[in-house]
């Protein structure tokens, strides 16, 4: 049923059966066989023709929704699958940027560890800069570094800077940034940097700006939105922080926290940071790579 499902979105695509079965190795007559055995289950026309064209018909567009959304959920379960064959054995230490570590980290490394009993990992919390040497030296086993792209086989997942609150703002109401207490965060230069550096293409002078408290890590802040935003009322500056999806994913997904736009970056380009896997050419953890693109995918990262 999958792979009917497939011809008919395919053919959807190009709304011409000989490119559809060119594309899907397949002859035309097998198209057309799938797609009649798709109208004959449902006892509806998913394709109408005038003159040598094909049109979808009300029902086929109507259908074309569900049918990409199981192929989806056919993916997602493909990805899981291969996440619960991973197993592993032995010792090994992860590079992690300091941005990931005070993120998705211990849910990326308890996960790891409940589907591989028998492996054990371990830790280093490095600038972006020093991921790769520090693989290629020995130091650490396998490394999350910054860059790559989709394509590629390292491919781990893209992250993005958001506008983080807790407070209740209406959906797709833009705010201004001096009408918010800002919550910010040290101990992680490179954000602190990229933040600064995108206020400043805004015209925006940081020292002007409501700070409502600085915390150590992203963690702290995370908690104090969470502890706090929540308690202050309604006519008070809402409570916001910069913060990567990654450290506060779950939350979003929860409801706890929520994106929010700023009036003075709506014509600024968000901030997104690509991560890829990085390991030594003599590296014994060949399923590493996998497993991660499977664990983002499955974590909606």
């Amino acid at each position: 049923m999958d792979f009917r499902l497939k011809v008919f979105i395919t053919a959807a695509e190009f709304l011409n059966f000989s490119r559809t079965a060119e594309t899907l190795g397949i002859s035309q007559p097998a198209v057309s066989k799938h797609i009649q055995t798709l109208e004959d289950e449902y006892k509806v026309e998913l394709f109408s023709r005038q003159g040598n064209r094909y049109h979808l018909t009300y029902s086929g567009e109507i259908l074309l929704e569900k049918a990409k959304k199981i192929l989806d959920l056919y993916k997602e379960m493909a990805q899981e699958a291969s996440l619960l064959s991973t197993v592993t054995e032995g010792s090994f230490t992860i590079g992690i940027p300091r941005a990931l570590y005070f993120g998705m980290f211990p849910d990326f490394a308890a996960d790891w560890c409940r589907l591989s009993p028998k492996s054990s990992i371990s830790h280093k919390i490095l600038d972006l800069k020093q991921i790769e040497r520090s693989v290629n030296n020995g130091e650490a086993s396998v490394g999350i570094k910054a860059g790559g792209k989709e394509e590629d086989l390292d491919y781990f997942f893209t992250d993005t800077l958001l506008a983080v609150s807790p407070s209740e703002i209406k959906e797709n109401q833009y705010i201004d940034i001096a009408e918010t207490r800002l919550l910010l965060y040290e101990g992680d230069p490179e954000t602190s940097a990229e933040i600064s550096a995108m206020l400043s293409e805004a015209g925006i002078n940081p020292s002007t700006l409501n700070i409502a408290a600085t915390m150590k890590d992203p963690s702290s802040a995370i908690k104090f939105l969470v502890e706090y935003g929540r308690g202050t009322s309604s006519t008070a500056p809402p409570l916001v922080s910069f913060l990567w999806k990654s450290q506060v994913y779950r939350l979003l997904n929860k409801g706890i926290l929520k994106p929010v736009s700023i009036t003075e970056l709506e014509d600024i380009a968000k901030i997104k940071r690509r991560y890829s896997v990085c390991r030594n050419q003599e590296n014994s953890i060949p399923t590493f790579t996998s497993f991660a693109r499977g664990w983002a995918h499955s974590s909606s990262l």
